[in-house]
């Protein structure tokens, strides 16, 4: 491949790819549902982050949604498949993609990321956060306790203090009070966060592949251990509350539905 920039959408609509030189940016289009993390939207992402990684030319993925919103987590259809006992294993899974990828990964979270969304986003190595956008955790809105590793994630990026209240309270933090907390990941001006994380891509990327694909195993190995004991403490806990009628009825009257716009 050259160096010069190119564009193209996949198949599903869902997912554009754009090159810029040695970085590839994924970025999430589902416009009409705000990029809920649906079945498709998470097949096209685990499809380009395996592309990325064959691809010897890239030597960083970042990690894009929408100007106003990055991402909304789970489907409601998603979640309701849940509370008939449908697996949770492949929706972790497919969550943490970004910390998986052999090859690092930059976030740029410049719109809203809630939940599911917000530890898309927390998965990547280096996520940059806008300073007007919101973002937050609302398992418990619906009587869900966390899954996809949200009890270890939140905590390791965000600070334990912080990830306990955003647990918690399941209410949503613009930005900027993220910042003003103290928060060790980048809080960048709303119209400047994809400017931020390209910067950042760049100085990354002009290591060599090997090398960043090296450091990434070895910055990544307790971490994802820690991941997967975080899941398995989860899970029984998740799919208790999920089999209890008040979980589902709390889900349907009040969890969004985002549906295409004639």
């Amino acid at each position: 491949m050259n160096d010069e920039e190119m564009e193209e959408m996949n198949d599903d609509g869902l997912v554009e790819v754009e090159r810029h030189g040695r970085v590839l940016v994924l970025r999430m289009v589902d416009a009409a549902r705000r990029n809920v993390l649906s079945q498709g939207l998470l097949s096209c992402l685990a499809r380009e982050f395996a592309a990325a990684e064959r691809d010897e030319d890239t030597h960083l993925v970042v990690l894009a949604g929408l100007p106003e919103v990055f991402s909304l987590g789970l489907s409601r259809e998603g979640l309701l498949a849940l509370t008939g006992g449908a697996s949770v294993g492949s929706t972790e899974s497919a969550v943490s993609a970004p910390v998986r990828c052999a090859l690092p990964v930059v976030a740029a979270m410049r719109g809203h990321a809630i939940s599911g969304g917000l530890l898309l986003g927390t998965y990547a190595d280096v996520p940059v956060l806008s300073d007007r956008s919101c973002y937050g955790a609302n398992f418990m809105r619906y009587g869900i306790s966390p899954t996809a590793g949200a009890t270890y994630v939140l905590g390791a990026r965000l600070g334990e203090f912080l990830a306990n209240e955003m647990l918690l309270t399941a209410r949503n933090y613009q930005g900027a009070e993220l910042r003003g907390r103290g928060v060790p990941v980048q809080v960048a001006p709303h119209d400047e966060v994809e400017d931020r994380a390209m910067a950042i891509a760049e100085e990354i990327a002009a290591a060599p592949r090997r090398s960043l694909i090296l450091l990434k195993r070895q910055r990544t190995a307790r971490f994802r251990a820690a991941v997967r004991e975080a899941c398995l403490h989860e899970v029984t806990t998740f799919e208790t509350l999920m089999a209890l009628p008040e979980t589902r009825r709390r889900i349907e009257a009040g969890y969004p539905t985002w549906t295409v716009e004639s």
